[in-house]
């Protein structure tokens, strides 16, 4: 019995044993896990040992992620932190030390951006100005243009930057007309044009402005912004999908990188080639493990070929790399939305019915709103329960939906014909 039991892992000693070796690895929820069920004064020590370190390494990741400016995620980290015994003063200590920091980050480069400027215009008394004018953001904002270019649009003057203020203000409908009469006499400044054409909502002007762009200056990386990817999402909202690929590859052949790939997978995706994209979803996938984008879109793509094991396989194989194990995600953010497709097709196939309670345990605990998708999952739970409330669920689904729209399929495939 004893070896049996060390072998499977049923035995105490066994399993204090494991939870000791995982938490000198950092292994923290791991070994929270190997516990489980386990009672003694060992166990509870080992316990919370096991949730001071994931306190604290929430707390760490946390700081990690508000400084690259990844809120959400940050937020969502310091709640789990919480969870895990962190205490209010710590979570706001983490908030504050991100706030100095940024505020600090945005003082230099204003005096940075300020100063480069002032050597560029001379005394123009817009760039005259002390680092904590809200006119600086204009100067701070050209810091990411490659650098002849960001001389050309310094060279426009006071005016433009007034233009490009109002733009970020949120008054694109006041900024259009003065962007597109500058763009008319240097095309650098066309990217601004189209960013306010498209805020307006007019999608033929962005495309007609970008294409300028393009056309004299040469797509660009401004920021983390790909221009040319811009302009093919402008395209394909415009119907134009097919002109946005042919975009995409030419710039690919000049040597894109993986925004241009990303971009050109989403199009393969809405031009019905799923194939293809299935095929450079799992290309980009080996070159950025923890965009969990590409998993969605790898088990879109593989649905929409009927490979509905494969699709499971990718969204259990995203929130894997996530979470370190499927189901156990508290070192990092929940998917919410992986979670809620892969309970949706375990559902419709009537499998895994304990990996769906851990899955909407989770996308419960991540607090979102709930959407359609949501009441189709609680549909497919009636039907695989033998509810007689089905039918009237099934009639409040497709009355949600606007003609169609593809979803409706699922009800009736899957609700109104089983």
């Amino acid at each position: 019995m004893g070896f049996f039991a060390r072998l499977f892992g049923t035995d105490p000693a066994a399993k204090v044993e494991k939870a000791r070796r995982l938490l000198q690895r950092g292994e923290y929820n791991e070994a929270r896990w190997a516990l489980d069920g386990l009672e003694g004064a060992e166990a509870e020590g080992l316990r919370a040992e096991a949730t001071a370190g994931l306190r604290q390494l929430n707390l760490d990741e946390a700081l990690a992620r508000l400084r690259l400016g990844d809120r959400a995620v940050g937020e969502e980290l310091l709640a789990l932190a919480q969870e895990f015994g962190a205490t209010h003063d710590e979570v706001q200590n983490i908030r504050g030390t991100v706030r100095r920091e940024q505020a600090e980050e945005r003082a230099a480069a204003a005096a940075k951006a300020a100063a480069a400027l002032q050597e560029e215009v001379g005394d123009d008394p817009l760039w005259s100005l002390p680092a904590d004018d809200p006119r600086i953001a204009y100067a701070m904002a050209l810091e990411a243009w490659p650098e002849g270019l960001r001389a050309r649009l310094v060279a426009l003057g006071g005016e433009y930057a007034q233009a490009v203020m109002l733009l970020e203000g949120g008054k694109a409908t006041a900024a259009l007309p003065l962007l597109l009469s500058f763009a008319e006499r240097e095309p650098a400044a066309s990217w601004d044009a189209a960013r306010a054409a498209m805020a307006a909502g007019q999608l033929a002007l962005a495309a007609a402005q970008l294409r300028r762009f393009a056309e004299n200056v040469g797509h660009q990386r401004i920021g983390s912004i790909e221009t040319a990817v811009v302009e093919a999402q402008v395209l394909a909202r415009a119907g134009e999908a097919e002109q946005a690929l042919g975009l995409l590859e030419g710039e690919l052949r000049r040597g894109g990188g993986l925004a241009l790939r990303g971009a050109r997978a989403s199009l393969l995706e809405a031009l019905d080639r799923p194939a293809e994209a299935a095929k450079e979803a799992e290309a980009l996938i080996a070159e950025a493990p923890k965009d969990q984008g590409l998993y969605r879109l790898l088990a879109r793509a593989r649905e929409a070929q009927g490979d509905r094991i494969g699709a499971v396989v990718a969204l259990e194989g995203g929130l894997a790399c996530t979470c370190g194990s499927p189901g156990k995600c508290g070192n990092q953010a929940f998917d919410v939305e992986a979670g809620r497709t892969l309970a949706r097709l375990y559902l419709e196939d009537r499998a895994e019915p304990a990996r769906v309670q851990e899955l909407l345990a989770e996308v419960q605990k991540a607090g979102a709103p709930a959407g359609w998708e949501d009441h189709y999952i609680t549909a497919l739970i009636a039907r695989n329960n033998g509810s007689a409330e089905l039918p009237a669920m099934s009639q409040a689904l497709l009355r949600a939906l606007r003609p169609g729209d593809p979803r409706g399929r699922w009800v009736h495939e899957r609700l109104q014909a089983s």
